[in-house]
């Protein structure tokens, strides 16, 4: 019994005292991601502009090959989106990550479909394999409202009627003009 104490003692004196500089906690992550800008966006459908981040390391070692992109889903669906789409498919590389070094991304992305979405920044490296993301921003990609969709039916409808009659008349009047 008294091995089994003495063990013990020994495992958690060793624990105590070594030193966890790279392990990641809860309550702070080797890195961190924050949207700088915008806050939330409200726009149409072919709106291009870019999200400014800050990818930060919070250890007091090196991170490798670290890289940043853009992640949406969407609220309304309640799915993600592929961001083929919105040309923002491809990462910013952004390297190595000194020690508590900060470096500042800016992505580029064009709104693509009208709906309600999250969005935020994703960073991760090769040496990890935690993801890290930023908290989300509301994005609200707006419809054209100023189309009212009873008119769009009638022309819709009344353009393709209106040439059918039109052509049905003039075959008539050839047929007729043949027969005198």
């Amino acid at each position: 019994m008294r091995k089994i104490f003495f063990l013990m003692t020994i495992l958690c004196s060793s624990y105590l005292f070594t030193q966890h500089s790279f392990a990641q906690s809860a309550t702070h992550p080797n890195i961190s991601v924050n949207v700088m800008s915008p806050e939330s966006i409200k726009e149409y459908p072919g709106f291009e502009m870019r999200i400014k981040a800050q990818v930060i390391n919070n250890t007091n070692q090196s991170i490798s090959d670290v890289m940043a992109y853009i992640t949406m889903a969407n609220t309304i669906k309640h799915w993600t989106v592929n961001l083929e789409d919105y040309s923002a498919d491809e990462p910013i590389y952004i390297g190595t990550l000194k020690p508590n070094e900060i470096k500042t991304v800016q992505l580029p992305i064009r709104f693509v479909y009208k709906d309600q979405y999250k969005l935020y920044v994703t960073a991760s490296s090769d040496r990890e394999k935690e993801v890290y993301s930023s908290s989300s921003i509301p994005v609200d990609i707006l419809g054209n409202t100023k189309i009212n969709p009873l008119i769009v039916e009638v022309v819709a409808i009344a353009i393709p009627l209106m040439l059918l009659i039109w052509l049905l008349t003039l075959s008539y009047r050839m047929r007729k003009n043949r027969n005198i």
